[in-house]
Formats: structure tokens, C-alpha cells, sequence
């Protein structure tokens, strides 16, 4: 793969979604990741080629492991940067 790619966790808004879009418009390929499908294929169709979205809860390795998979598929193998940007809420 010739891009260079960046994952990202948190990638459905705000601060996630920005990245992906800046870092998608300067040519890199976006590995997009949320709990919130809705906006993450919201986010897929606005940003087209160069970007894999899935469902990723971060709490979960399993989750983790296939998501990683998933990008690692789509990239050859290729990771360049990883933004870890989800937040994981605590009640109590």
C-alpha cells in the first residue's frame, strides 16, 4: 500500500472525526472506529475512498483483535499511527 495509514479509536465525532477527516484529506488511509454506527457510516460515505469503519467497543480485546485484523486486511499490514481517541465512561 502506498498511503500511509492511521487508526482510530473514538473516529464518529468531535475530536475523532476531525482527525480522520484532516488526516484522510492529506492522502493517508483512515481506519475508522466507534460504538456509534450510525455516525461512523455517516462518517464513511463523507469520507469515500481510503477508509475502513467498524463497530469497536475498546473495552473489549477480543473486539480489539478484529478490528486490528479488519485494518491490517485493508492496509496490507501497514500501520503508521494509532490514534487511541475513545473515551470509556465510569459510573459510580
Amino acid at each position: 500500500m502506498e498511503h500511509k495509514s492511521i487508526f482510530i479509536t473514538g473516529a464518529a465525532s468531535g475530536i475523532g472525526r476531525a482527525t480522520a477527516e484532516l488526516f484522510h484529506s492529506k492522502g493517508w488511509f483512515v481506519g475508522c472506529f466507534d460504538v456509534d454506527n450510525e455516525a461512523l457510516q455517516d462518517l464513511g460515505k463523507a469520507l469515500g475512498d481510503r477508509c475502513c469503519t467498524a463497530y469497536l467497543d475498546v473495552r473489549d480485546k477480543e473486539a480489539f483483535d478484529t478490528a486490528l485484523a479488519l485494518f491490517a486486511e485493508q492496509t496490507d499490514g501497514r500501520l503508521d499511527l494509532m490514534f487511541n481517541n475513545a473515551g470509556i465512561t465510569v459510573g459510580g
